[in-house]
C-alpha cells in the first residue's frame, strides 16, 4: 500500500505543479482523495507516509502565488493560538490529513497502552524468554534460505531490514566477543555514525553470516536494481529494499516467532502489532542485551536501550537535548526479561560432502525436548549434530541386525551338521569308537574356522538377558572430508569440467547473471529474454531438474527481473536457442 500511495502523490504533484487555477487543481485533488477513500480509508499511518514521500515538501518547493495556486491561512502554535499566517498550496489544503485527523493522530495512546498493558502473569508489558528466542535465532542463522538468514541477523543484532540486506557493515572488536562496531545506520539524514552494539551471538560468527547473505544472488540483484532506480536517493533505495523484501521477511517472522489461530507464538508480540513485524525482534533484542550487559539505574538502562536501537548515537558529546529522542525508545520498551540471558557459542559446522547443505526439519514438541536432552547428554553443539548422530546409530543398528541374522543362519547350519554327524555316529557305533566330548569339540572348532572372525565371536557368545554392547561411534578424525571449494573463484573453463552439486549451482548462477546483464544492456524487449527453466538450462548446460531446484530457491530474484521488463512465461517462444546469443 505504501508504494501505491507514493505513486499517487507523485502523480498528483506532476499534474498540478504548473497549474495556476483553483478549479483545475481542485479537480486533480478530488481524484486523489477519491482514490484514498477506496484504497487507504483505514490506513492509520497516512500522516507518516505523506511526510515520508515528500507530499508537503514537494508543494512547498513550488513558487506560491496567492489566489492562483495558494491561499494565505492562519498558522497555530502548540496550544492552538494563532501566531501568524502562511501560504499553502491548494493541493496541501485540499488533500492530506484534515485538522481533525491531525488532532486524532497526535492524541493517539497506542504506545502508552502498549507499555502499560498487563500480560497473563500480571506484569506490565510482554515477557521475552531468552532461551527460546536464542534457540530460534540460532536456527535461522544456520539456514541456507536468504530470507531466514536475514531475519536471524535482525533478531541477533537488532538492525533494520535494509541495514541487514544492504547498508550495514560489521567489524569485530578485539577482546569483545559479543560486541561489534556497526556502520550504515538508517534514518540519519546524511549522518554516518559508527558505534558499538551488543549482539546475541559471537561477533565473528555474525560477520560471516552477513557476508554469506550479501553473497546471495538475490541480494546482489536487489541492491543493483534499487541503485539503478534511485541513483541519487539513498532513502528511496532503503524504502524500496524494505518494500520488495518486506513480505518475504514477515512470512519468516510469522513462521518462526508468531502464532495465529491455535498456534501459540514463541515470542509474545506487542500490543496492537501484527505477529510478523520485524520491529518486535528489534524490541526483544534490545531488552535481552540490556538485561545482559547493562547493570545500574533505570535511567542508565533506558540510555543503553536507546543506544542499542540507534535512536541516539554517541558522538563527541551527547547533549541533554539529544535525550529527547529517547521518547521513541520508550515506544519499543514494552518487553521485560526475568530469566538470565546466556552467551551462546557459534555452532560447530560439521564437514559435509561437496554440494550438501543444511535444511530445516520439523518435530513434535515432545521429540524436540528429547533432542535437547540428547544434546546435553552427548555434549554436542547443536540439534543438527544430534540428528546426525542418531542417523549414524540407526545405520549401525541396521548393520548389527544384518550381522545377527547371518550369525543365526550360521548357527542353524552348524546345528544341522551336528545332528547329521550324530546320526552317522549312532549308525556306526558298533564298528567305531563312540563320540567323545573332545572329538565333538574338535568338530565344532573345525566348522567355526570356516566362519568370519566377527561371526565366530557372535556365535560363541552365551545367550544373555542383558543388552548387547553398543557399537562404538567412529571418530570424526577417521573420516577425511574433502576440502570445501569456492566455485565463484574458478574460471569458466575450470568450472565446466566439474559435475558436483556446488558446481551445478554456480553454473546456473552464472547463466542467470549473464542473462540479466544482457537484458539490462538492451534497448527494448524485442531483444530481451525471459528467465525460464529452458533459458537457464540452455545457457548453463545443466539438467532441467537441477535448474528447477535452483529457480525455486531464487524465485524472488527471477520474478523481480522478469517483472522489471514485463517478460512473461511465453516471451521466448519461437526465438530459438538462447545459448546462440548469450553465454557465460
Amino acid at each position: 500500500m505504501s508504494r501505491a500511495i507514493q505513486e499517487q502523490i507523485d502523480k498528483l504533484f506532476e499534474a498540478t505543479k504548473d497549474l495556476l487555477s483553483l478549479e483545475e487543481i481542485k479537480s486533480h485533488c478530488d481524484e486523489f482523495n477519491e482514490w484514498l477513500k477506496v484504497h487507504a480509508a483505514n490506513n492509520k499511518d497516512l500522516g507518516t507516509l505523506f511526510s515520508r514521500y515528500g507530499f508537503y515538501k514537494k508543494f512547498r518547493a513550488i513558487k506560491l502565488e496567492q489566489g492562483k495556486n495558494a491561499e494565505l491561512v492562519p498558522k497555530y502554535d502548540g496550544e492552538g493560538n494563532v501566531k501568524g499566517n502562511e501560504l499553502k498550496h491548494y493541493a496541501v489544503l485540499f488533500c492530506g490529513l484534515t485538522k481533525e485527523q491531525w488532532s486524532e493522530r497526535n492524541e493517539t495512546s497506542r504506545v502508552t497502552d502498549r507499555i502499560t498493558s498487563v500480560d497473563s502473569e500480571g506484569f506490565k508489558g510482554q515477557e521475552v524468554i531468552p532461551d527460546t528466542y536464542l534457540e530460534v535465532t540460532g536456527q535461522l542463522l544456520e539456514s541456507s534460505n536468504p530470507h531466514e538468514l536475514a531475519v536471524g541477523l535482525i533478531a541477533a543484532t537488532g538492525r533494520r531490514p535494509h541495514e541487514i540486506l544492504a547498508r550495514g557493515q560489521f567489524k569485530a572488536i578485539e577482546g569483545e566477543e559479543y560486541k561489534l562496531t556497526f556502520e550504515g545506520q538508517g534514518k540519519k539524514r546524511g549522518e554516518k555514525p559508527v558505534f558499538t552494539i551488543s549482539v546475541l551471538y559471537p561477533s565473528n560468527y555474525l560477520i560471516k553470516c552477513l557476508s554469506k547473505l550479501r553473497q546471495d544472488v538475490s541480494c546482489k540483484s536487489l541492491l543493483a536494481e534499487v541503485k539503478t532506480e534511485f541513483p541519487n536517493d539513498l532513502a528511496a533505495q532503503n524504502r524500496a529494499i524494505e518494500n520488495r523484501r518486506g513480505n518475504s521477511l514477515r512470512r519468516v517472522v510469522q513462521e518462526f516467532f508468531g502464532g495465529r489461530g491455535d498456534k501459540e507464538p514463541l515470542l509474545n508480540f506487542r500490543l496492537d502489532q501484527d505477529q510478523n513485524d520485524c520491529k518486535a525482534l528489534r524490541a526483544a533484542y534490545a531488552a535481552l542485551v540490556t538485561e545482559r550487559d547493562c547493570q545500574g539505574a533505570i535511567g542508565a538502562k533506558i540510555y543503553f536501550y536507546g543506544l542499542m536501537l540507534g535512536h541516539i548515537t554517541p558522538g563527541e558529546k551527547i547533549t541533554d537535548k539529544e535525550l529527547m529522542k529517547l521518547s521513541t525508545t520508550v515506544g519499543y520498551a514494552d518487553y521485560y526479561v526475568t530469566k538470565s540471558v546466556q552467551l551462546p557459542e557459534a555452532p560447530v559446522k560439521t564437514k559435509t560432502k561437496k554440494g550438501e547443505g543444511v535444511v530445516t526439519a520439523r518435530a513434535t514438541k515432545e521429540d524436540f525436548e528429547y533432542l535437547k536432552e540428547l544434546q546435553a547428554k552427548w555434549n554436542l553443539p547443536n540439534q543438527q549434530s544430534v540428528v546426525h548422530q542418531l542417523i549414524q546409530k540407526s545405520e549401525e543398528l541396521e548393520k548389527l541386525k544384518h550381522q545377527l541374522m547371518e550369525t543365526q543362519a550360521q548357527l542353524n547350519q552348524l546345528q544341522k551338521q551336528l545332528e547329521e554327524q550324530v546320526a552317522m555316529n549312532t549308525q556306526a557305533q558298533q564298528q567305531t569308537e563312540p563320540v567323545t566330548k573332545d572329538s565333538l569339540r574338535a568338530m565344532i572348532v573345525e566348522i567355526l574356522a570356516e566362519m568370519q572372525p566377527q561371526q565366530v565371536q557372535q556365535a560363541v557368545q552365551p545367550t544373555s538377558t542383558t543388552s548387547p554392547t553398543p557399537v562404538a561411534t567412529p571418530s570424526p578424525t577417521t573420516r577425511k572430508p574433502k576440502a570445501d571449494v569456492d566455485y565463484e573463484l574458478l574460471n569458466n573453463d575450470e568450472l565446466k569440467k566439474l559435475r558436483g552439486d556446488g558446481a551445478v549451482d554456480e553454473k546456473i548462477r552464472r547463466a542467470f547473471v549473464a542473462i540479466t546483464d544482457y537484458n539490462d544492456a538492451q534497448p527494448s524487449n524485442e531483444t530481451r529474454w525471459s528467465i525460464t527453466n529452458q533459458s537457464l538450462r540452455q545457457v548453463s548446460g545443466c539438467n532441467g531438474q537441477k535448474v528447477a531446484s535452483w529457480m525455486q530457491r531464487y524465485e524472488t530474484s527471477i520474478k523481480d527481473h522478469n517483472n522489471k521488463y514485463g517478460l512473461g512465461t511465453y516471451h521466448n517462444k519461437g526465438r530459438g536457442d538462447i545459448s546462440q546469443i548469450i553465454s557465460w
